[in-house]
């Protein structure tokens, strides 16, 4: 009997029985009731997006072929016309010029101080609650409203800038900003790096405290400078962040209109439209609808050609860091 039981003990337990799997051309039911309900529920917004974004992009580049006005129901096909006209236009180019300036220039001086003001708020230690609220405010104002209240500040006659400069006796460098040909883009530039900079600052800031500590410390007991630690610690740790915000600020730089609009119409003259308020002003304001189209398409492949050779560069640079 004791034997038996030994044996018993010292015979190998028998494997479980392989789980059963479903064949490979089946699906679960209860998945597919998973995918069903899903679908389901991403259908309004989907079906909605496709109204309001595919279908008139899609039309947009068949008006782009048209000559039509906006208006009258019928309209004729005249091929790449509007295409040779635009790309052949002094008045596109110019917008195109004014849209790098005011797109690229307003994405590395906004990136460039808003890392400066995150770094700052990263040291402190007392109302950090306080600072970045006040850092984020302009970022809560609409662009309209914003570009508004410059408009009054930089009025020539009744302005806050104009008129606190005679004040202080310096008639001469009174200015009318809007309205100057020579200094209106710098006006502008200013006046969009200043509404777009909140974002950008508390991405940066929250990708500074997710920095390990372990490292800074660590260089710093190497005997790393400070300018050695951002270098070689802090800087690619912030490389996705740097990704996002200038990809963020170059599409909202290529699409600047509503500054454009409320402040200077595009005067003087052309001087200062920009390629969307180029596309406004054609389409709606000339009554050029396939003009107007036709710029648009040309926009939306530039936007997505320069995002895209961008980006690449930018995550090529984050597995290099």
């Amino acid at each position: 009997m004791t034997d038996q039981r030994v044996l018993e003990k010292a015979a190998p337990a028998e494997p479980p029985p392989p789980a059963v799997r479903p064949a490979p051309g089946r699906r679960r039911p209860r998945f597919d009731r998973q995918r069903v309900s899903m679908l389901l529920f991403i259908a309004p917004a989907a079906i909605l997006y496709a109204l309001m974004m595919i279908v008139p992009s899609l039309q947009s580049i068949q008006l782009s072929l048209t000559d039509w006005d906006g208006i009258s129901p019928t309209f004729e096909y005249v091929g790449l016309r509007n295409y040779e006209d635009i790309l052949t236009g002094g008045r596109f180019w110019n917008a195109v010029k004014n849209t790098l300036i005011l797109g690229l220039g307003s994405a590395v001086i906004v990136n460039v101080i808003a890392l400066a003001v995150a770094m700052m708020l990263d040291k402190l230690e007392h109302a950090q609650g306080f600072f970045r609220t006040i850092v984020y405010l302009p970022a809560l104002v609409s662009g309209f409203i914003a570009a508004t209240i410059w408009k009054y500040v930089l009025n020539y006659n009744f302005g806050a800038v104009n008129s606190t400069l005679k004040s202080l006796g310096l008639d001469a460098q009174t200015r009318d900003w809007l309205g100057d040909h020579d200094i209106v883009i710098g006006v502008l530039l200013f006046i969009i790096c200043f509404t777009l900079g909140g974002n950008t600052t508390l991405i940066y800031l929250a990708n500074l405290q997710s920095v390990p500590q372990e490292l800074v410390e660590a260089a710093r007991i190497d005997g790393a400078s400070r300018t050695q630690v951002f270098r070689y610690v802090t800087w690619p740790m912030l490389a996705g962040a740097v990704t996002v915000n200038m990809t963020l600020m170059m599409i909202a730089g290529w699409t600047i209109f509503d500054q454009i609009m409320v402040l200077t119409m595009g005067g003087p003259g052309f001087i200062s439209e920009t390629m969307a308020f180029f596309i406004y002003k054609v389409g709606f304001g000339e009554y050029r609808a396939g003009y107007g189209s036709a710029a648009a398409v040309v926009l939306f492949v530039v936007v997505m050609a320069t995002t895209v050779i961008a980006n690449r560069y930018m995550r090529s640079r984050e597995i290099q860091a």
